[in-house]
């Protein structure tokens, strides 16, 4: 059986490429990178460190081998006999693999090859649906038909955090990548070709419809509170994620957002509030893995970004709104977003100067749309405190306060 991997970066090595070797594929990689396209080739197999307790466990992924991908020819050659692809390019990349992927399918029609699954690895909501579009921009009309029928394009949630491997371990093999030890792979079960057919048998596969659920669970729990640890961290002047997800203030702030978002989304989707709350649960002992060496600069980088309407925090915040909660403590996180003037990342020096010059309430309505006066004034104390340097007690007041309003 063969597995492409379109994209051979942390998240192609460290979690898909791995799920398909578990599963028995040969698999081949396509990357534009010369140096790491010529070290699978070179070896066949590459270590993954798999953070354990206190100590990296290396496993090894093996029956790889790597094309270049600009080489047009080898790339449909290879995607038009795969039995299984996946991808991990970053949304930006997309449009410029989606002409060989129409070339691939076409083949795929005129040799009668057996449908394809593509797990779409990729950080965007209704990625499906791009992917879609930018086939059909170059695919001959009359193989829409067959690509309906037969090209699964399937949304992935990835969860497994994979941050920059550390440099004692990049030494020993130019491939390695540091992963943490949970491999959980949910994909959306409406997306997979034929409709009706089994399932491909892959390592750690959870299909489930509608998978809304699974997506808002990846970006308003695990996103959500990965940006508010940064983001204190910051006020706090921690280095890395772990210090701050141990730390106990810190903690409290993050473990009542998270509840919060937690029940906004079980109401949401009707799902059972004891699952979510234990991917809560689960998700905190995750933060606190300090082998991970997560920093604070990576994980709450580009906060314009993560402080949009639709994104991680105020996402969250607006659907804990909707079902009737009061958001506090996701406000909380909001406002460290607002002030964080990280040096080194030019979109936190805009947005922090922008609220420093302008005042909470521009920079809400221009970067997140918020603009209700309940919402600006709960999000606007919390940078006043902030700013204050006020006392955790100070803070859990503040937070009492809003949150009797909710009872």
């Amino acid at each position: 059986m063969n597995a492409i991997m379109y994209g051979a970066g942390n998240i192609g090595r460290g979690f898909i490429a791995q799920r398909f070797f578990l599963s028995g594929y040969h698999t081949t990689f396509i990357d534009v990178n010369t140096a790491v396209v010529d070290a699978i080739n070179a070896d066949h197999r590459y270590p993954i460190f798999v953070t354990r307790g206190t100590e990296y466990v290396a496993e090894w992924v093996e029956n790889v081998d790597a094309i270049n991908g600009r080489d047009n020819d080898a790339v449909i050659a290879a995607i038009a006999s795969a039995d299984i692809m996946a991808t991990a390019l970053g949304v930006n990349v997309l449009p410029f693999v989606a002409p060989l992927l129409a070339r691939a399918i076409e083949r795929r029609m005129a040799e009668g090859a057996a449908p394809l699954n593509i797990l779409i690895c990729e950080n965007l909501i209704g990625s499906d649906a791009v992917l879609r579009g930018l086939i059909l921009q170059h695919l001959a009309p009359e193989a829409q038909d067959y690509m309906e029928k037969n090209i699964g394009l399937v949304c992935v949630s990835v969860g497994r955090m994979v941050p920059p491997t550390p440099a004692e371990l990049a030494a020993q093999n130019a491939l390695a990548v540091c992963v943490e030890p949970y491999s959980q792979l949910p994909c959306d079960l409406a997306g997979f070709r034929p409709v009706g057919a089994p399932l491909p048998e892959l390592d750690g596969l959870v299909a489930f419809t509608p998978f809304t659920y699974f997506i808002q669970l990846k970006l308003f729990i695990h996103n959500m509170g990965h940006a508010l640890v940064a983001y204190c961290a910051h006020q706090k002047g921690y280095n890395y994620i772990y210090e701050a997800a141990a730390d106990a203030e810190i903690k409290y702030f993050v473990t009542r957002a998270l509840i919060e978002s937690a029940r906004a989304l079980a109401k949401e989707h009707g799902a059972p509030i004891d699952d979510t709350l234990q991917f809560v649960e689960d998700l905190m002992v995750r933060f606190e893995n300090k082998l991970l060496q997560d920093t604070d600069a990576r994980v709450g980088r580009d906060p314009k970004r993560k402080l949009k309407s639709d994104d991680r925090l105020v996402g969250s915040f607006k659907l804990v709104r909707k079902h009737g909660g009061v958001p506090a403590h996701i406000a909380v996180g909001i406002a460290a977003g607002l002030l964080y003037d990280e040096p080194s990342d030019e979109a936190a020096v805009e947005i922090s100067t922008f609220t420093r010059e302008n005042g909470v309430a521009a920079a809400l309505a221009k970067y997140s749309e918020v603009t209700d006066p309940a919402d600006v004034a709960m999000i606007e104390k919390f940078c006043d405190l902030f700013r204050a340097k006020a006392s955790f007690a100070e803070f859990v007041a503040v937070l009492g306060d809003l949150k009797r309003v909710e009872h």
